[in-house]
């Protein structure tokens, strides 16, 4: 199974292939996202391959495709296009929706309606409010929201629905969970979509093949609503019928039809690299033709939160931001306990794969060691390098933090994982290191907005069990040992709020001749950093990055 980002009018669309051609378009409802709905198929029916995807504004969809049934029949009809699909399968909330793309998709003959009552019920229900709160109460409220979704018919969460599919697994619930979280502020725009879809005029254009389960609430065990498809690959697509003229269906308060999915100036994209460790997830904005600079961000989240650095360094370079294996949206491989020289090997294969030449480097924190051990491994690869507050601690220190610092994130039924996750997060501002929660550990910074601490937080749970193993690498690494070896042009600095802006002066006396050391006037990819201060800071890296080698 493998995940591709598919380009459309509305922004790209996120779908999980389980085989080259897979004929078969399914939409998810509010049980599922993509991935883990792809790995059920694949456990159940691995013989029939479909591509499953992740619905607009949920995980690495684009938000401008949720605006209303329109735009989002339109995104996910152009996916069915590229994808030769020949039948689209809608699950619960999903099926009108479903209905809406197949009479869109001209190669689609054929339109399956899983468990409709759920949809039907669910029209009455106001969409559930998963506006972020300071306290993270609104992540367990989307888990329960999900759990019961697959225990009970909406609205009446007292009786089982009998006959139902077993209950999935906590990975699978949390994945859902966290794909769901990641735009929380188009949920609600989501639901009125599936509540609306069957107003758009395309929806009565294609008719149901097979409806499963119509009159009841299921959840329909999967290899029973897989084994209603029909098998059939390549044939002579049906005469599609005429369509009527297109009206438009613009929601209360949703964003126009043709709106950006970034409305903030710069466009990010994102795409999967393939490596020797199985799929990467990288941003990528900027010309590809100007000259390419790979960043590199801390952990134990994600690359989106260096989406403010990206826009800034994107007018000069060709940015493109991966999530180490293990975090983020990247396969999870590890099976040990991975060192940097590792990470600094799988970041050498994107960049190869994705820049015709060598490439400038940005790092911070655990980026600025895969960055200085890449430009060791690979100074054929590196052009000029930025390593933002590299750690250097001293050994108890670190031997503490590797004790106390990284407890295990592991998703468990009533999702109490989640809370954990946000304390830490939240824990992480005030206190250094986080687990020290006394007046002689704090920090001189704000805790983050809801918004802001919410994107931390779910780019941490994206990371799920594996999270710590980016983080214990960084802090096993010697870079004492392994820093006067530094041969490529580089530059060590770090902004007055890092709460490694102390090691400066350790990593100067550790550093060869010509690197070049400089205190920033912000931390770039903090909340709450003075704009001008960022845009200065951003500026400095560009003339760095931008002098003549």
């Amino acid at each position: 199974m493998r995940g591709r980002h598919v380009d459309t009018s509305h922004g790209q669309i996120r779908v999980w292939l389980t085989a080259d051609r897979p004929g078969v378009l399914v939409l998810p409802g509010i049980r599922w996202s993509g991935r883990p709905l792809a790995e059920e198929i694949v456990l159940g029916a691995p013989e029939r391959p479909v591509a499953v995807a992740d619905l607009p504004g949920t995980g690495g969809s684009a938000p401008a495709a949720a605006a209303g049934p329109g735009p989002a029949a339109d995104a996910l009809a152009e996916v069915a296009g590229a994808l030769g699909v020949h039948t689209v399968v809608g699950l619960d909330m999903s099926c009108d929706l479903a209905a809406a793309v197949a009479g869109r998709a001209e190669g689609c003959r054929e339109l399956v309606q899983v468990d409709r009552g759920h949809l039907a019920a669910a029209r009455e229900l106001p969409p559930p409010d998963l506006a972020p709160r300071p306290d993270g109460t609104h992540l367990a409220a989307l888990w329960q929201l999900v759990r019961d979704a697959h225990l009970f018919p909406p609205g009446a969460p007292r009786s089982a629905v009998p006959g139902r599919a077993e209950l999935p697994g906590p990975s699978a619930l949390d994945r859902t969970v966290v794909a769901f979280a990641e735009h929380p502020e188009h949920f609600a725009a989501l639901w009125q979509t599936w509540c609306r879809a069957s107003e758009d005029p395309y929806a009565g254009t294609r008719p149901v093949t097979h409806a499963v389960n119509a009159g009841g609430h299921g959840p329909t065990p999967v290899r029973r609503w897989l084994d209603r498809l029909s098998r059939a690959h390549g044939r002579v697509a049906a005469a599609v019928p005429p369509v009527p003229e297109r009206r438009m269906l613009p929601l209360a308060g949703a964003p126009p039809v043709g709106t950006a999915p970034d409305g903030r100036g710069t466009r990010i994209r994102r795409e999967f690299v393939e490596t020797s460790v199985g799929q990467v997830h990288v941003r990528v904005a900027g010309d590809p033709d100007a000259p390419p600079l790979v960043a590199l961000h801390s952990a134990p989240g994600s690359a989106g939160l260096l989406e403010p650095l990206m826009r800034g360094l994107a007018a000069d370079f060709h940015v493109l931001a991966p999530d180490y294996p293990g975090n983020g949206e990247s396969d999870k491989p590890w099976r040990d306990e991975p060192g940097i020289e590792r990470f600094a090997d799988v970041i050498a294969e994107v960049a190869e794969a994705r820049a015709a030449g060598p490439v400038h480097l940005w790092g911070t924190h655990t980026g600025a060691l895969i960055a200085l051990e890449l430009c060791l491994r690979r100074p054929d690869l590196v052009r000029r390098a930025v390593l933002e507050a590299p750690p250097l601690l001293p050994p108890d220190f670190t031997a503490d933090i590797l004790e106390h610092y990284l407890p295990p994130l592991r998703a468990d039924r009533f999702g109490s994982h989640l809370a954990r996750a946000w304390g830490m997060r939240r824990d992480m501002f005030l206190f250094w290191p986080w687990y020290r929660d006394r007046t002689a550990a704090d920090r001189p910074l704000r805790v983050p907005r809801a918004r802001e601490l919410h994107d931390w937080t779910v780019g941490l749970l994206q990371s799920g069990p594996t999270y710590h193993l980016s983080y214990a690498a960084a802090f096993r690494y010697p870079t004492r040992e392994r820093l006067p070896k530094l041969a490529v042009p580089a530059l060590i600095c770090a902004g007055p709020d890092d709460m490694l802006a102390d090691n400066l002066p350790a990593l100067r006396a550790a550093a060869p001749d010509g690197v070049t050391f400089a205190e920033m006037p912000a931390t770039c990819w903090y909340p709450d950093q003075d704009p001008a201060a960022v845009a200065e800071t951003v500026r400095r890296y560009r003339d760095f990055l931008g002098a003549p080698s």
